[in-house]
């Protein structure tokens, strides 16, 4: 940095205030100078030592009383000139203030290539200083907060350059600086080439700030800093439950961090550029939890790290201190344990506390749904509403929990000890959705099925050179072999003639087959960043070529589904066409428009075909379009071994169900590879025999239409100098038609 080095030493004296205020407008100067321990921030040319937190409009008293001295906040922007009442009640209780400029991040959709756009913001900017720049609260500028999150326009430097040779230019008394998320080199590198202008970094760091002393020692980081934004581990960092869900602290564990943070990180760091540091966050918020950030509960109550603050700021041991949570077991587990309940059952919920005074205890239960936030940096979260009449009792020690619908849920404990201080803790737990479904959710009556295409060796589909496909006698040949073993239910996968042959030939001979009638969808994105297999960039008159292909393979599917709608009991859209893998990518907008397209031009029900992880993490607007789901789920692809394999599964299943609970599902790809260099030798027939009993004995249970991966083997599929490769061997039968061991049992 340029500006660290020590300002003009002069008090600029400024008359006036505005007509509201009292507090007279003198500023005093701050500065940063460097000494043989580091560097030392300066404020009316004596030694300042920030005893900081995070705050918005909270009592400052308060804060003051409990040892603090400096506030920091993220905009200037508020009603009613609320940003210089907050700066005057500073003043008054001896807290100076590090305002927050509130510059837009690139994630909220600012342009910083957008010139005009980033002017005015500028501008706004100028107008802020100006207002402010003169209290005698004023300590320090932060030019936005966390701009390096999710940010892809280095262009952002430049702005906040920007602003502080604006600062500088206007208010010398002052030193600026931009908050960072985490601690990454080259974001650190890239402020420091484009915004020399700032006067010290600020890093924000939760977990990782443990990690800082080790960081400065391998960077041979040599500037002012301060940590402005520390305290408790982040939800981003905590242990998860088995489905996927942040373990929470209790506030007396959350002490404990505050108290290692501090003591052993921060303290130490003071002569080693850290010039200050801000604790978050004095108040409350709803992050996930109502409790996760917050020093407070929402009604004002100081939990144990406010005590830890007090120790540390004032010197001395608070008069009353907070109560101290020992555990919290729901049906005798913790939060750690995974807790699962089944709906309707009553379990013990218990909370060990004590209170270090003797204080007389009261208690609140709260129950939740857990969280559906998806928005990171802090951004607003709404407050999550309680659900009432599954608690016992809600102002007791201990409850009884009557396991809701299944869903997933977190339980809140909060204890007073009626002198203005407060203990919490909570514990996720997950009620499994009952996973049997109707017999009218089966596709055409079936559990076991099959998905089918017949190429024997030598023969393809369509690979830009046009078809090989099986003679009228092999696939008959094909379908008596299915029939023979009652696979009745088949799944194809394109529009193409192999498929009007089976469907004419099922027809033809009366055949009990069913079909569940694929569209196949090509590229209209180009994967090549996500798909390993794609090396170079679809071309765009390829991708448009494709388009119209796909509009025509989804008229014909309409045209072959009414056609013969006496055994075509559904219809597909798209294989695995959503997923950031695959190489024949469209956008989720255009297969809900291709969807609606085929709904409205047949009778029978309609699906998507895609990976069970995509429809968890992104498959509601779809789930809203389509009749049923359709799922794919490999095991054996995810490293898993036979005995894994089952519970696999049927977990898989119940994440989509918990995600989508209102629509059936149907398996339409599972199974197990009988040879593969891929697999080892978790690929065999024996293993494959397993898997197809376990998943048949569990449709059968639950009412799902299971279709197994696949009727033959097929050579064409995968890499053409690999015979062992996974692609080709995953078929009940040999590409000779004779049976496998899955198939003789």
């Amino acid at each position: 940095m340029t500006r660290w080095i020590s300002l003009v030493a002069m008090i600029v004296v400024v008359a006036s205030c505005s007509p509201d205020t009292q507090v007279t407008m003198t500023p005093i100067k701050v500065e940063i100078v460097r000494t043989d321990a580091g560097f030392q921030l300066l404020r009316g040319g004596e030694p300042y030592e920030i005893r900081g937190a995070g705050m918005g409009h909270d009592d400052i008293e308060r804060f003051a009383r409990h040892g603090g001295n400096s506030i920091r906040t993220w905009s200037t922007l508020s009603e009613n000139d609320g940003t210089r009442a907050l700066l005057d009640s500073a003043h008054e209780h001896g807290v100076t203030v590090s305002l927050g400029l509130p510059m837009r991040p690139e994630r909220h959709g600012f342009d910083y290539n957008d010139a005009e756009a980033v002017a005015e913001q500028l501008e706004l900017m100028r107008q802020e200083v100006l207002k402010y720049r003169d209290h005698p609260a004023l300590l320090t500028w932060f030019i936005g907060n966390e701009l390096n999150h999710h940010y892809t326009n280095p262009a952002v430097y430049d702005a906040v350059n920007d602003v502080a040779t604006m600062i500088h230019e206007l208010d010398p008394n002052h030193p600026t600086t931009s908050t960072m998320s985490g601690r990454h080199e080259d974001v650190i590198a890239e402020i420091i080439a484009r915004a020399p202008e700032l006067d010290f970094l600020s890093f924000q760091l939760y977990g990782s700030l443990f990690g800082l002393p080790q960081f400065i020692d391998e960077t041979n980081f040599d500037m002012p800093f301060m940590v402005t934004e520390w305290g408790a581990i982040g939800y981003w960092e905590m242990e998860q439950t088995s489905w996927g869900i942040p373990t929470e602290m209790n506030s007396t564990e959350k002490a404990g961090i505050f108290e290692r943070g501090y003591r052993e990180i921060l303290e130490p760091l003071r002569s080693r550029g850290l010039i200050g540091d801000y604790v978050f966050l004095w108040g409350q918020k709803q992050e996930r939890t109502p409790t996760w950030f917050g020093m407070f509960t929402k009604a004002g109550e100081a939990t144990e790290v406010v005590n830890v603050m007090e120790r540390f700021w004032a010197g001395s041991e608070p008069a009353n201190r907070a109560p101290q949570v020992r555990s919290l077991k729901l049906d005798g587990r913790i939060a750690k344990d995974s807790v699962k309940l089944v709906s309707g059952e009553t379990y013990d919920a218990v909370l060990d506390v004590e209170d270090p005074d003797d204080d007389e205890l009261s208690y609140r239960w709260e129950l939740k749904p857990e969280s559906t936030a998806t928005v990171s940096g802090g951004d607003f979260e709404k407050a999550i509403d309680n659900i009432e009449g599954y608690l016992s009792t809600t102002s007791e020690p201990s409850t009884e929990l009557t396991a809701p619908p299944p869903g997933q849920y977190r339980l809140f404990v909060y204890v007073y000890d009626g002198q203005g201080h407060a203990a919490h803790a909570n514990i996720p737990f997950l009620i499994e959705p009952d996973l049997v479904q109707a017999p009218g959710d089966l596709i055409a009556g079936e559990t076991m099925a099959v998905a089918y295409s017949g190429f024997r060796e030598g023969q393809h589909p369509d690979r830009g050179d046009g078809a090989a496909n099986p003679s009228r006698a092999e696939i008959l040949e094909d379908l008596e072999i299915l029939v023979a073993h009652d696979l009745n239910l088949v799944r194809m996968y394109d529009t193409e003639e192999n498929t009007r042959t089976t469907l004419e030939l099922i027809r033809e001979n009366d055949l009990p087959v069913k079909v569940l009638l694929g569209i196949w969808l090509r590229a209209e994105i180009s994967n090549h960043e996500g798909c390993p297999w794609l090396d170079e960039p679809i071309p765009e008159d390829e991708l448009q070529a494709n388009t119209s292909l796909n509009d025509l393979q989804v008229q014909s599917g309409i045209e072959l589904a009414n056609e013969f709608n006496d055994v075509v009991v559904a219809v597909n859209v798209g294989n695995e066409a959503l997923v950031d893998w695959n190489d024949h990518m469209v956008s989720l907008d255009r297969v809900i428009e291709l969807v609606r397209l085929v709904k409205a031009s047949i009778e029978q029900p309609v699906t998507v075909a895609d990976n069970y992880e995509w429809w968890i993490r992104d498959g509601a607007p779809l789930a809203a379009e389509v009749d049923f789901i359709g799922v794919h789920t490999y095991p054996v692809w995810e490293n898993k071994a036979i005995d894994e394999a089952l519970d696999y599964t049927i977990d898989n299943i119940r994440r989509v169900r918990s995600a989508l609970p209102d629509k059936p599902i149907a398996i339409l790809e599972a199974g197990w590879a009988t040879s593969a260099t891929e697999f080892g030798e978790r690929a065999n027939e024996a293993d494959q025999a397993t898997y197809f009993e376990q998943m048949s004995a569990w449709a059968k249970e639950t009412n799902t239409t299971v279709f197994f991966f696949e009727a033959f083997d097929e050579p064409w599929k995968g890499d053409e100098y690999n015979p062992l490769g996974a692609e080709k061997h995953w078929g009940l039968f040999f590409v000779d038609r004779t049976p496998k061991q899955v198939m003789e049992r």
